[in-house]
């Protein structure tokens, strides 16, 4: 009688993020919390489980960290738009990102960025990177003036829910809800 060898589990193992994985993880999940406020070493690297001298082998500086920070933020909100085959599935896709991470949202286009010590210039990177997920569904001589329309309801909508009055202003009887 022969008997079957074990089964074996076929999918590799799932890899332990690295330190710097960590400390953006960490930065995302205390500024999806907390916001902008408080993003200094020591807060960074507590939401991360992670010590100080962390942030300096792997970043240099905590200017460093905050712009990986912002650039793996960013980075989720690309994928979502770059899914969109519609400018009606964009639109909602720009809107779901901020009402699943409405800090993220304000990190990306409210966060006083030179307070935090980053270029201002990342931010206009973002917006070059969205304009240009989008120029395929408004078309290029329409993009900038559609995106302004669309952050604008979008961007209301993220300040009455962060301030807890989620229907002060009703974007929908405006027009302009995605």
């Amino acid at each position: 009688m022969s008997s079957a060898p074990p089964k074996r589990d076929l999918e590799a193992p799932v890899p332990k993020p690295t330190v710097a994985e960590q400390l953006v993880s960490g930065g995302r999940d205390l500024i999806g919390r907390e916001g902008v406020a408080d993003l200094s070493v020591r807060r960074l690297v507590e939401a991360a489980g992670r010590s100080t001298m962390c942030v300096y082998s792997h970043f240099g500086s905590r200017k460093r960290l905050l712009a990986e920070v912002f650039r793996s933020c960013a980075d989720d909100l690309a994928a979502a738009l770059a899914a969109a085959g519609t400018a009606a599935e964009f639109e909602r896709a720009y809107a779901a990102y901020a009402r699943e991470a409405p800090r993220h949202f304000q990190y990306l286009f409210a966060a006083d960025l030179e307070g935090l010590g980053l270029e201002p210039a990342l931010r206009l990177d973002l917006v070059d990177a969205v304009l240009a997920a989008g120029v395929s569904l408004a078309g290029a001589d329409r993009v900038l003036a559609w995106w302004l329309g669309l952050h604008g309801a979008v961007w209301l909508d993220t300040l009455q829910r962060l301030a807890g009055e989620p229907d002060r202003f009703d974007i929908a009887a405006a027009g302009n809800a995605p």
